[in-house]
């Protein structure tokens, strides 16, 4: 083996077994050379620039992150990713700059957000397999279930507020101030009130 394809399989490992072009790119390492390790499959392709060491099975939220770096899992993914509700989102949550459209997204559920707000809040967590993605803080993903009622699932937010309000983490100035940044101030504090 070649050093250039070593440096590869090393730089891979040493990224829980994760190694992108753009990586390798940085690295003055020509994307070939990745095309060849996959043919000799020593690198398996996971997605467009996206390649893991073959005994690795393919983390879906760690690939996705990786491939749109500006999307953030929110909403009841984030919930279950922060350790709020122990239910597996049966469709993922993600928050991506408004105007972003991918068809990679379709069996997701999108939410659009202006400016730079959806920075906002933003936190990293390990998926199941060790890998870090981000999502937003408790305070924000406490408001930003709030704020579209028709799509509010009482049996998952009850529960998680009132485990945030019970917890020694708990800020309730931070979690005021996102309410008030998305207009949702007045309802939060009606189910402190009548969570507490």
């Amino acid at each position: 083996m070649n050093k250039t394809d070593a440096l590869i399989l090393k730089t891979a490992e040493l990224n829980n077994g994760y190694i992108t072009i753009s990586e390798c790119d940085a690295l003055g390492i020509h994307k070939n050379n990745v095309f060849n390790l996959a043919k000799k499959n020593m690198l398996t392709r996971q997605a467009s620039g996206i390649y893991t060491l073959p005994e690795n099975l393919p983390d879906e939220l760690y690939i996705l992150h990786l491939r749109f770096p500006s999307l953030v899992f929110s909403h009841e993914t984030a919930l279950y990713y922060l350790g709020y509700s122990d239910q597996v989102p049966f469709v993922y949550s993600v928050t991506v700059p408004n105007n972003f459209h991918s068809k990679a997204l379709e069996n997701y559920t999108v939410i659009q957000q202006k400016g730079d707000f959806i920075n906002e809040g933003k936190i990293e967590v390990e998926t199941e397999y060790s890998n870090k993605i981000p999502v937003y803080c408790i305070e924000r993903t406490l408001c930003d279930l709030l704020h579209k009622p028709s799509t509010l699932d009482l049996e998952r937010f009850i529960p998680a507020l009132k485990k945030y309000l019970h917890s020694k983490d708990r800020d309730n100035i931070k979690l005021l101030e996102f309410a008030k940044k998305i207009g949702m101030e007045k309802k939060i504090r009606t189910y402190m009130e009548v969570t507490l």
